[in-house]
């Protein structure tokens, strides 16, 4: 028995862009596939919707600081450009990081539900943990878009 697994291509749609409010940017799906290493096996609509998810989540977690940046006259997360890198705004890369890890975050979840055959059983365990990862690189991003440490605290 042969162990070769194909890989399906991405979708030509995913250049297609998920809109956001006009502070933060609009996400490009291919960006996403691309940071995130998700092949085709994760269909375009699967993406958008994880992608909208993440977008709401992390606008919803940088709502005050967004009021607080507005209020003094800034219009759009790359404005803040304090620090540039490749031409971004430290912040627009931060977001986009937050944004990214969440919907790859969301993803896995549904992976875990979704295969609940033998083989994919051994594999839950390295899954539950890279959703955290994932979880845990988002909030990092958001943190430090706030101005705000990485502590961890758990309770014995």
């Amino acid at each position: 028995m042969n162990d070769f697994t194909a890989i399906a291509s991405a979708n030509e749609a995913d250049n297609l862009e998920i809109s956001n409010i006009s502070f933060f940017p609009a996400i490009n799906i291919s960006d996403v596939r691309k940071t995130q290493r998700l092949d085709g096996t994760v269909t375009t609509e699967r993406l958008k919707t994880a992608i909208a998810s993440a977008i709401i989540a992390v606008n919803d977690d940088l709502y005050d600081w967004r009021l607080t940046k507005q209020a003094a006259g800034i219009t759009s997360i790359n404005d803040l450009n304090d620090e540039q890198i490749n031409g971004e705004s430290k912040y627009l890369i931060l977001y986009k990081h937050a944004v990214y890890s969440w919907a790859n975050a969301l993803l896995n979840e549904q992976y875990i539900n979704f295969d609940a055959t033998a083989k994919a059983k051994g594999d839950i365990e390295p899954n539950i943990e890279s959703v955290g990862n994932l979880y845990r690189n988002a909030r990092y991003a958001i943190r430090d878009i706030l101005g705000k440490s990485r502590s961890t605290m758990e309770l014995i």
